[in-house]
């Protein structure tokens, strides 16, 4: 009997263990969350404004990179200096972005009607590839920073 009573004391406490924390999502702490960031995250945002807008890679400009992994990017525009921006952030291969500028802040551009911009890292070569739900689209290479 006392056997019994050992293992049902037992079983009731590692049950209450796990109720209690396992089930917590514990925080990283800070090295580890940034460390879960993808290194390239900011050139894949740059890379991502270039290609969807036409607009040379060169003039694209990171503003930050945050704890959420979304990238902040800004440009601009050569014929009238007007400033134009996004945020992006990935999932998996794919870059996913939002317009956000002062009076235009959009949608996060992941919906089927959306266009899907996908990447791949190959040395030091960044290739994007930009496709639209009709099929067009185009492939650009870029110098990873």
């Amino acid at each position: 009997m006392k056997k019994r009573a050992i293992l049902v004391i037992a079983t009731v406490g590692y049950l209450s263990y796990l109720q209690l924390f396992a089930t917590q999502t514990l925080p990283l702490p800070s090295a580890q969350a940034e460390s879960i960031i993808n290194p390239h995250l900011g050139t894949l945002c740059k890379a991502a404004a270039a290609i969807s807008f036409g607009r040379n890679f060169k003039i694209m400009q990171l503003d930050k990179v945050d704890e959420q992994g979304v990238a902040w990017v800004h440009y601009l525009r050569p014929s009238d200096q007007s400033r134009w921006a996004i945020r992006c952030r990935l999932q998996d291969n794919r870059v996913i972005w939002m317009s956000d500028n002062p009076d235009s802040t959009g949608r996060w551009r992941d919906g089927p009607d959306d266009e899907v911009l996908t990447w791949r890292i190959s040395n030091d070569k960044l290739s994007m590839k930009l496709a639209y739900p009709d099929g067009s689209g185009e492939q650009q290479t870029f110098r990873l920073e």
